[in-house]
């Protein structure tokens, strides 16, 4: 099987985070969460998780988007 990397944008996704990255770990090589500069828990808990976590400020979903598959690493990406 290829190797798959995950990216997710975040801000202030501390209730539901847990629950996503643990859906995608079984089929994710690598899991990238870019994350808008959140007040909550979310860092801790992808931390918790080894995930590579990013900052960036919001600029639109689609540029936020483009900016975390710029930082997977693998061709195939969801």
């Amino acid at each position: 099987m290829e190797p798959l990397s995950v990216v997710i944008i975040t801000y202030n996704e501390a209730r539901n985070i847990g629950r996503c990255l643990e859906s995608v770990r079984p089929i994710a090589t690598e899991i990238v969460v870019l994350d808008s500069f959140s007040t909550d828990a979310t860092r801790a808990i992808c931390a918790r998780f080894g995930v590579s976590f990013f900052e960036h400020a919001f600029d639109g979903h689609i540029e936020q988007k483009n900016r975390a598959l710029e930082l997977a690493s693998h061709k195939w990406v969801s």
